[in-house]
């Protein structure tokens, strides 16, 4: 099985490709519209990110889970039960 490709590098050719839109204004409201879509976007991948380490959790233990994501067992314990840094309990 292939590594899966740099998402990060992924985003940043995104970035760039909006950096090089010719028209300042054109230029500003697509980066506004990007910006506007964060949330929604943080939102998604948060979604994604639980299911996978809920799959994980299927066959691995806690710690196991950790030293695999090279998180520590609390990050992954809230995670699963989808809390984010920024969610305030």
């Amino acid at each position: 099985m292939s590594a899966p490709p740099d998402a990060t590098a992924a985003i940043r050719e995104i970035i760039a490709q909006l950096a090089a839109i010719p028209d300042p204004v054109d230029r500003a409201r697509a980066v506004s519209a990007v910006l506007d879509a964060v949330p929604a976007l943080q939102r998604e991948l948060r979604t994604v990110r639980q299911e996978a380490v809920n799959v994980i959790r299927e066959t691995r233990t806690l710690a196991e889970t950790a030293d695999l994501l090279d998180i520590s067992q609390p990050r992954v314990s809230q995670i699963t039960k989808g809390i984010s840094r920024a969610t305030k309990h």
